[in-house]
């Protein structure tokens, strides 16, 4: 049986939309350590330039907004002014509003649908644009189970991450 051949990250640039708490900063922690500089996107500039502080000198915050095609063109192009060509993107962002769907507000869905597919939509888009004359590159769509399968009070977070699930 043939052994699959494990990539290393080391020196290689990722970009990590929503990497300022949670998975993605997780994410960023776990890159950080196996030798990866990490752009870390995030609408909260200040929590992620204290992330990028805590998580050393392969981690730079940049300001990103997922939802507007300009604020992402601009994050990718920080990214790669500070660090170099992206090799890894990876689309995070995303929130998650749970509760009756006939009381879920249409800004509420709104939010979730520019968020959490908008921004997915818009960063895989420019990422391409940038890797394929390279021909290289590698994105990662963060979804969920919940993109495959009903989650209670979560009818239009579940449709979103559906739409990830597809567009992946």
């Amino acid at each position: 049986m043939a052994r699959k051949q494990v990539k290393s990250v080391s020196g290689k640039v990722v970009a990590i939309t929503g990497g300022a708490r949670g998975i993605g900063r997780s994410t960023a922690t776990a890159l950080i350590h196996r030798g990866a500089r990490v752009a870390i996107g995030d609408l909260d500039v200040a929590l992620a330039e204290r992330t990028a502080e805590e998580l050393g000198g392969k981690a730079v915050a940049l300001e990103l907004d997922v939802t507007n095609r300009a604020s992402f063109a601009s994050f990718l192009d920080a990214a790669e002014s500070e660090l170099g060509p992206v090799d890894v993107l990876i689309n995070n962002a995303g929130i998650m509003p749970i509760g009756p769907f006939v009381e879920e507000t249409d800004e509420t869905a709104r939010l979730m649908v520019d968020i959490n597919l908008h921004g997915v939509i818009y960063g895989t888009k420019l990422a391409l644009e940038r890797m394929q004359p390279r021909r290289s590159g590698h994105i990662v769509n963060v979804a969920s189970q919940a993109g495959k399968a009903g989650l209670p009070g979560g009818a239009t977070y579940c449709a979103t991450k559906h739409a990830v699930v597809g567009l992946s």
